[in-house]
């Protein structure tokens, strides 16, 4: 590399006719230079083998929110995105509205993936497996097991690294850890909670070391719930619960995330329960079960705040009203 000294010697830049020119000509090379010297770079997702890129990936498609989230935290484009109950992440709002739909999150539209033929495709290794060699085919692969907060900041910080950008990965996670230690040391306490996942008539509660519940817990709040029984393991990340179980637990706050906006089957047990009692019963949007990008964890945690201490914490102005946390509704069965 030449001096910087020598750099205006190049032949063509007394072709420049004012500052602006010049100060793009080298921020343009600046660029150029970081890029060249940038690759290869290897990046281990969470398959045994890493990945190696040889130059930055233009295009991208997301098999999750994760993809999506991540990129757009980057200041990054994505082509395609899939869908959750074949709707896309409503908390990504305008940003995911023009995207492809690459179809439910565990069943890829895999010929218009091919069509898209994008550099880098990012999922969900519990969702992807199966396809793991078609998507090798189209483009680079990455694919990550997102469950709990350091599952988090690895793959963020992996997703910026294949962008050649790896600090600013690392900066948005520093500045996530800022937000909740700030967060954790204004919340009162005093407050007990679930995180629920209804799938059909039954329900799960989310673990300890699932992120939101992490975050949950860092805001001085006791998850009902409690730890996994199997602290080896991080799957599953939430156990079945009944409705015996429940009115046990009797939190003062029930966070519940549904498939679809259909209200919820009257079983007696709800009417006992103080967080029913008490109007605290809340439907939340798919970035409590997929909060693992830095919009979606980021948002999670100040709505959380919001909901635990309402008369503490404003609700996020920025979260689109259709991921916005609304009261649960009940229907006779």
């Amino acid at each position: 590399m030449l001096p910087c000294c020598h750099l205006f010697r190049f032949r063509d830049l007394h072709a420049l006719q004012s500052l602006g020119l010049v100060l793009a000509f080298w921020l343009l090379l600046a660029g150029a230079l970081r890029a060249d010297g940038a690759y290869p770079v290897v990046v281990k997702d969470d398959r045994p083998a890493p990945v190696t890129f040889t130059r930055a990936p233009q295009t991208v498609a997301a098999i999750s929110a994760f993809g999506a989230d991540v990129m757009a935290a980057l200041g990054q484009p994505v082509q395609g995105v899939s869908t959750l109950n074949h709707r896309r992440p409503a908390y990504l709002g305008e940003r995911v509205a023009a995207m492809v739909d690459l179809g439910e999150v565990h069943e890829p539209n895999l010929e218009r993936l091919t069509e898209l033929s994008p550099d880098l495709v990012i999922g969900l290794r519990q969702y992807t497996e199966p396809f793991e060699r078609k998507f090798e085919e189209i483009g680079q692969f990455l694919a990550f097991d997102l469950m709990t907060y350091e599952d988090s900041d690895r793959a963020v910080v992996a997703v910026s690294r294949a962008l050649g950008d790896e600090a600013r990965g690392q900066a948005l996670n520093a500045a996530f850890a800022d937000d909740v230690a700030e967060l954790a040391e204004a919340a009162p306490g005093g407050v007990s909670a679930l995180l629920i996942w209804h799938w059909a008539d039954t329900l799960y509660a989310f673990y300890d070391h699932h992120l939101s519940t992490t975050l949950m817990n860092r805001l001085q709040v006791t998850n009902a719930m409690g730890s996994t029984p199997t602290p080896e393991f991080k799957k599953p990340d939430a156990g079945v619960l009944t409705m015996e179980q429940l009115l046990r637990l009797n939190p003062d706050v029930i966070l519940s995330f549904t498939g679809d906006d259909r209200p919820v089957s009257r079983h007696p047990v709800w009417q006992r329960l103080d967080a029913v009692r008490n109007n605290r019963v809340f439907r939340v949007s798919d970035q409590y079960v997929m909060p693992h990008g830095p919009i979606a964890r980021e948002l999670v945690l100040r709505e959380m705040a919001h909901l635990f201490y309402p008369e503490r914490f404003a609700a996020p102005a920025d979260l689109p009203a259709a991921a916005r946390a609304r009261p649960l509704t009940f229907v006779s069965r």
